[in-house]
């Protein structure tokens, strides 16, 4: 019912427009939805490493791939394994190129700066580390109640979530390493019409328009500046 979700349109378009490497490049998925690697490996030919911290979504990335004849480590295949991104059990310059859509904010403390050091040092020199996460003109960040992927709370305090990344918090968390170069750098949001808060508030009733995210997507996401309202930033870095 619902292939490529309102947001995971435009991330997997972005990643797919910045990874411009030849049949048999080997690319780090870190904690993205694997559908986009099984994409990658089957119509690119690359070999995707997906990586998850969760041992569930590594099974539910490994059931998906070998239900798609691709399941394997080499060109054209996906490997999945699990991985906290924060300290990545390969060794430098492994990997043609990495991403991870939608995955940083959600690492608590100062474990998405942590995470994007380790996709640079991971990634070859000259490689991509192609990256999504939320955005805003303020900074902010939201804790939820019970248990958070791979943490369960003491207590009653409540469990972080994720952060909504502002401008300064972007360049000093995300930006700023010595190791790597921006080459792209582009905040993506709605306009008058706010699509997501409309599929949102329909709930389970808006389970027949599923297989038109994609097009309600294209119709009212763009990249913003100073008009409209900014909810997205995309980022392609390249290793020094």
């Amino acid at each position: 019912m619902l292939p490529v979700s309102y947001w995971r349109s435009r991330e997997f378009a972005y990643v797919w427009r910045q990874l411009k490497l030849p049949q048999g490049a080997r690319i780090l998925d870190l904690g993205s939805p694997k559908d986009l690697a099984v994409m990658l490996a089957r119509h690119r030919g690359y070999e995707v490493v997906a990586t998850d911290i969760l041992p569930e979504a590594i099974s539910l990335s490994r059931r998906y791939a070998s239900a798609q004849g691709r399941e394997g480590r080499f060109p054209g295949r996906v490997h999945s394994e699990v991985q906290d991104g924060r300290a990545l059990t390969y060794a430098d310059d492994s990997f043609d190129a990495a991403y991870s859509v939608s995955v940083l904010e959600h690492i608590p403390d100062r474990g998405d700066a942590t995470a994007i050091r380790e996709l640079i040092r991971v990634v070859r020199p000259g490689g991509a580390v192609v990256v999504t996460v939320p955005y805003d003109r303020e900074y902010r960040e939201t804790f939820v109640q019970g248990p958070v992927y791979e943490r369960t709370p003491t207590g009653s305090e409540p469990i972080f979530f994720e952060r909504h990344y502002d401008r300064a918090a972007l360049a000093e968390r995300l930006l700023g390493s010595e190791l790597a170069e921006v080459v792209d750098l582009s905040f993506w949001g709605e306009g008058i019409v706010r699509m997501e808060s409309f599929l949102n508030r329909l709930g389970p009733i808006g389970v027949p328009l599923s297989p038109l995210q994609a097009f309600f997507s294209t119709l009212s996401l763009r990249q913003v500046e100073r008009d409209g309202h900014p909810m997205a930033a995309f980022f392609t870095l390249r290793r020094r």
